[in-house]
């Protein structure tokens, strides 16, 4: 008799007609882990439903995009262990999550070693020579959390905010001021476990010879997209 994973949930946000990225997503979580899981689409009332989810929540956002995402996420009816993931990532294999407290979130740590400076940082002068990992700890395209208060109180703070950071950073300089605090506990998950960085195939190369210990990959950025669909590929998904 199979177990009764704690697990229920994954959900992730997209906005846009192109839906081949978080389809990727959503068949790698089918592929890895079945129908027992159930997949939540969060939308626009314009994107196209995506093949294999669960249901789609459909509402209007700003086209400001972090604070789109928290609109998102706090419109979602969260009451049970829920891991809400960005859409350019694969499910590798099947796995569960430990059960959370009702105030504690799970989150993946970045590494040390990327300092903050022009280009990249132009409009946030204030994180100049600074380790991203300093001032954003805590990678978004991973949260784990059975209560929606966290997204309600990063939405209002994120609200308050100027408009750069609304449009880029909002998120994550948010979820650090929240786990901060105080209010939540924070339960931190490997990074190279369920939050593995690809760039390039030769990342992938080696994703694949470490299987067994790496449950998700994650293809961010732009040039790491062509990676993403030939992992899918690799996969049998694509």
């Amino acid at each position: 008799m199979a177990s009764v994973k704690n697990l229920k949930r994954i959900a992730f946000f997209w906005i846009g007609m192109d839906t081949s990225i978080p389809s990727l997503l959503v068949k790698s979580i089918r592929h890895s882990m079945g129908f027992e899981t159930e997949v939540v689409q969060i939308s626009d009332p314009h994107t196209p439903a995506i093949d294999g989810v669960t249901h789609v929540k459909r509402l209007k956002v700003t086209p400001r995009d972090m604070v789109a995402r928290l609109q998102g996420y706090s419109s979602l009816n969260v009451r049970e262990p829920t891991l809400f993931l960005d859409a350019d990532m694969l499910v590798l294999r099947d796995f569960d999550l430990p059960p959370l407290a009702d105030n504690e979130v799970g989150v993946t740590r970045r590494h040390r070693g990327t300092l903050l400076g022009p280009p990249n940082d132009i409009q946030y002068p204030e994180f100049q020579g600074q380790d991203l990992a300093d001032v954003m700890p805590y990678i978004y395209s991973f949260v784990y959390t059975c209560s929606g208060l966290l997204f309600v109180r990063q939405l209002n703070l994120l609200k308050r905010m100027p408009r750069r950071y609304q449009e880029w950073f909002g998120d994550q300089v948010t979820l650090k001021q929240e786990l901060d605090s105080g209010r939540f506990l924070v339960r931190e998950f490997s990074v190279d476990e369920f939050n593995c960085s690809v760039g390039r195939a030769e990342e992938f190369e080696e994703v694949l010879q470490r299987a067994t210990a790496i449950k998700i990959a994650h293809f961010k950025g732009v040039t790491s997209k062509p990676v993403m669909f030939e992992a899918a590929r690799r996969m049998g998904i694509a």
